[in-house]
């Protein structure tokens, strides 16, 4: 079973466009692929809710703009549910590092990609 920390380090070990989120997404998909890291992309939680990337349990949700409380309230929505286990945001923005590490009983890891828009 991967970890968290094994979906980190194959996120960052590659350098990424910062122009959207739709191409950030899309970078990371690819560099899932050639890390050979098998992930659904655009999972349904429920009929509200679509999480970015699901790796087996853990959640990947990808965040170039908004507020802090805003997208810990999306986290805090996705950590309810039974089918993820962990979480992990990645991030262009500095001020997404306060983002609580813990949600619902469920951790959560943040990717700060290391350049604010």
């Amino acid at each position: 079973m991967i970890t968290a920390e094994q979906i980190a380090a194959a996120i960052t070990a590659f350098t990424y466009p910062y122009t959207s989120e739709d191409l950030l997404q899309a970078a990371i998909a690819r560099a899932l692929n050639e890390k050979q890291i098998e992930h659904a992309r655009e999972v349904r939680l429920d009929p509200r809710n679509r999480i970015d990337f699901l790796v087996g349990t853990i959640g990947i949700e990808i965040k170039v703009d908004g507020s802090t409380m805003a997208v810990t309230r999306q986290l805090q929505r996705y950590a309810q549910f039974e089918a993820i286990t962990e979480l992990i945001l990645v991030t262009t923005r500095s001020r997404m590092l306060n983002v609580a590490r813990e949600l619902t009983g469920k951790r959560v890891n943040v990717l700060f990609l290391g350049r604010d828009l």
